[in-house]
């Protein structure tokens, strides 16, 4: 995905935002409990310093869907794909990886009585099931990152996340890693209103 389609794809996601925001509800973050993201970036395959190289690029996606159940702890279900590149070849590597993850907000475990609370820094980590195209097998990997979130209106949220793939055997025999880094918005609604 070149540069210029994501940065088309993040002027939308504002003009979105934007056209929202007029008609926002009153509810908090804790209060609607429910959120959906999504976030577009790159990634790239290990961590050495070989690895460097802009061959070695390739785009993210990312999107996940859960819930606040406490203010400081969210659990929430995601995907990423759909490939990644590798210094070995030239071929994209394409991938599934289904993941699961406990979010907490740094920010209100350690300062629940702050004023702003409209930046957040978020850790979140768990397990998830890595499906690799080339090798034609599955693998259970780890997703762990750490993510900025800015609050844009009562329901709209920014987020800067950098994140790492983990696991071992997943495309070089041995323990390998898929750091990258995406930025996008998160969503927050009341699902009794959906319901209703």
């Amino acid at each position: 995905m070149s540069s210029k389609k994501i940065l088309l794809t993040l002027l939308l996601l504002s003009a979105l935002i934007k056209s929202q925001a007029q008609s926002t509800s009153h509810l908090t973050t804790l209060e609607s409990g429910w959120f959906v993201s999504a976030s577009l970036g790159y990634q790239m395959s290990g961590i050495k310093d070989e690895d460097f190289i802009t061959s070695n690029y390739s785009p993210l996606f990312n999107t996940t869907v859960g819930k606040w159940i406490l203010p400081y702890i969210a659990l929430q279900i995601g995907y990423k794909g759909f490939y990644f590149n590798t210094i070995a070849d030239e071929a994209k590597h394409h991938y599934n990886y289904f993941y699961g993850e406990a979010v907490i907000n740094f920010n209100e475990l350690v300062v629940p009585s702050r004023i702003n609370k409209s930046w957040n820094i978020l850790l979140h980590a768990g397990p998830g099931y890595f499906y690799n195209h080339t090798y034609r097998r599955p693998n259970l990997c780890t997703n762990i990152g750490l993510q900025n979130t800015y609050q844009i209106t009562n329901q709209f949220q920014a987020t800067l996340d950098i994140t790492s793939i983990i696991g071992w055997d997943i495309y070089q025999g041995n323990r390998d890693i898929l750091p990258g880094v995406t930025i996008g918005v998160t969503y927050f609604f009341n699902i009794e209103g959906i319901i209703e």
